[in-house]
């Protein structure tokens, strides 16, 4: 053989490495993929689930565990009676436990007992809603929970309140608690120098709890009318208990998941000083500014828009509803996108600038919208691909974003989309919460990804708004304040806009883009489209991770099969020392109060962290 160059030859050598290497990251994924966190000793969190589960019950723990996983939160199963085993040693493999609500109601005395010297030795406990006001022959005890000295107050008080044990009241926090609890501006109001939780169509929200005592033994953080503590945390023994005096488990099945979300963060991060991996790429937080054309109207003030240099910004998510007519058949109020070739030129403009294009509903937006239902997919599919396929002749590829108009999206519609290989969709469910595999009615949205929309109180769209004389003062104050939430938590979020609607707050618009302009030119912004996002958490859902304890040293070992490029993982600055890459490469940088490690290009990675503060557990 000579030294000539075979290209052929090369091809062949280039195919044996890559797959040499792709080999080694399977085979280090599958090695760490076996380590339990107990085996590790690892900082890890365990659910505490009864041992006699339902079907019921096991979406409940699926829950629970795919929340941690998007909120990059090491969390781990585990039955009472194997949690009871770990402990006939004297040995503590979990930091940090959870006793969920629902599906942990009933409790042996002696696993209270069990509980409570795992906080007293050190341990950290989230104790939600209604668990454990059983004892093991489904009674409640008296005069209150046995729970009550480790929730920091009495509660589940039956003798006393009987069916008044429970009720529905409004919930109210700080405005600094709620940004804790990567809770967005809109999905809380001000009420005086109190946050109040709300949501869409409902200024203030009234969520089930159980009514505790008047006094508490530590620092409230969450309270309903009357004094009940709806959260709290405070010192047990040598260990601390976060109170969350809500169901979020049964929230969360109810597209209601925002609370279980922010309260995991909360645990991880505020009580436990957890690593965590960032939902967003490099932990630079953004909005998603999704625009719904839904008939011919909108393309006017999409030439506003364009003129005023709100496009210049992005890349946004434009969805089109595609047909030639808006509220009925025949009306000619449609776009109807292929045959109108200004406004394909418009979008291929604004599509080579980095914007996505996608559809909004099936054809004809009111009446699809107004129409569509759970039970008629035979015969509204046919809207839904006639709409996909006019964008996909649009664009040259087939759509991977969708949204609904009204927001009406029965399931069938979801599982529709994924089997079209859509990639996500805007959600009126989940209200205030990033992007998120969601829970309905009974299941999980498989593989696509939900969007769901900020609202302003009850408000959700700006046409709302200025219906109801909101001044454009106020809306603009709470855009520019979802740019800041955004940047200061490292956060992810959607607002979307029809164009007739944006022209009517024309400075609010203007604000709105200024503010995210400062913010990106500082690093902590982008926009962002679904998109793109989507494709960035399917990667992130097949890293595999863990912790491990090194002497005083906390070690993250990483891996993917494909590439860690753009995960980053979390550290407090106030517990741990600078982080340092042992293996792989990523760079370190200090965001406030953070350590941000944000991989390169590797497939795997091993940082190494010391501890320069005992973690209060």
């Amino acid at each position: 053989m000579n030294g000539a160059y075979h290209p052929r030859l090369a091809r062949i050598l280039l195919a044996l490495l890559a797959g040499a290497v792709i080999a080694a990251a399977a085979a280090w994924i599958y090695r760490i993929s076996q380590v339990s966190p107990a085996q590790w000793q690892s900082d890890a969190i365990a659910l505490l689930l009864p041992d006699d589960m339902s079907d019921a019950n096991r979406l409940f723990a699926a829950a629970w565990l795919d929340a941690a996983a998007e909120e990059g939160i090491r969390l781990q199963a585990i039955t009472a009676s194997a949690f009871s085993r770990h402990g006939l040693q004297g040995e503590r493999p979990f930091a940090g436990v959870i006793l969920p609500d629902t599906i942990h109601r009933r409790i042996s005395t002696a696993f209270v007992n069990q509980v409570s010297r795992f906080v007293e030795n050190g341990g950290a406990l989230m104790l939600v809603g209604d668990a454990g006001v059983l004892d093991e022959n489904g009674y409640y005890a008296e005069p209150a929970s046995r729970l009550s000295a480790l929730a920091g107050t009495d509660y589940a008080m039956y003798r006393k309140l009987q069916e008044r044990m429970s009720f529905n009241p409004t919930i109210a926090g700080s405005p600094q608690i709620m940004q804790a609890l990567h809770i967005p501006p809109g999905r809380w109001i001000k009420d005086g120098a109190q946050a109040v939780l709300s949501g869409y169509g409902e200024d203030t929200l009234r969520y089930p709890v159980l009514h505790t005592a008047d006094s508490y033994a530590g620092t409230v953080r969450m309270q309903a009318e009357g004094k009940t503590v709806i959260a709290g945390e405070h010192a047990y023994g040598k260990g601390r208990v976060l109170f969350v005096n809500l169901p979020l488990g049964y929230l969360k099945l109810r597209t209601d998941g925002i609370l279980m979300h922010g309260f995991l963060h909360y645990f991880a991060n505020r009580i436990m000083g957890q690593p965590q991996l960032s939902a967003a790429p490099e932990a630079i937080g953004g909005l998603v500014l999704n625009w719904h054309c839904d008939a011919k109207i909108c393309i006017p003030a999409m030439e506003q828009l364009i003129k005023a240099g709100v496009f210049k910004r992005g890349p946004f998510s434009i969805h089109v509803t595609a047909g030639p007519d808006q509220r009925a058949f025949g009306d000619g109020l449609g776009v109807d996108l292929s045959r109108n070739l200004p406004f394909q030129a418009l979008l291929l403009s604004l599509r080579d600038q980095g914007n996505e294009i996608g559809s909004h509903g099936g054809w004809i937006h009111d009446w699809f919208g107004k129409n569509l239902a759970d039970g008629n997919q035979e015969q509204m599919t046919p809207y839904l691909q006639q709409n996909a396929d006019a964008v996909a002749r649009l664009t040259g590829h087939r759509q991977t974003e969708y949204s609904a108009p009204t927001g009406n999206q029965p399931v069938w519609v979801t599982d529709w989309l994924d089997e079209q290989q859509v990639l996500a969709y805007y959600f009126t469910g989940n209200i205030g919460q990033g992007p998120t595999h969601t829970y309905r009615d009974g299941r999980r949205d498989p593989h696509i990804w939900s969007f769901p929309v900020q609202t302003y109180g009850h408000i959700s769209t700006i046409e709302e708004a200025y219906t109801e004389h909101v001044p454009e003062s106020e809306i603009s104050s709470w855009l520019t304040s979802l740019v800041q939430f955004t940047e200061n938590s490292g956060q992810i979020r959607l607002i979307y806009f029809h164009p007739p609607g944006a022209v009517l707050y024309p400075d609010a618009i203007n604000q709105l883009m200024l503010a995210a302009d400062a913010a990106a030119k500082s690093g902590r912004f982008r926009w962002r489209t679904m998109t793109d996002l989507a494709r960035f958490m399917n990667r992130r859902e097949q890293t595999v991770w863990n912790i491990s304890n090194d002497n005083r040293a906390v070690v993250v070992d990483a891996a993917n099969a494909a590439s860690l490029n753009q995960q980053t993982w979390l550290f407090p600055v106030a517990l741990y020392a600078e982080p340092r890459v042992t293996s792989g490469k990523a760079r370190v940088e200090q965001r406030g109060d953070t350590w941000a490690v944000i991989a390169a290009d590797v497939r795997q990675l091993r940082i190494s962290t010391p501890l320069i503060e005992k973690v209060p557990h």
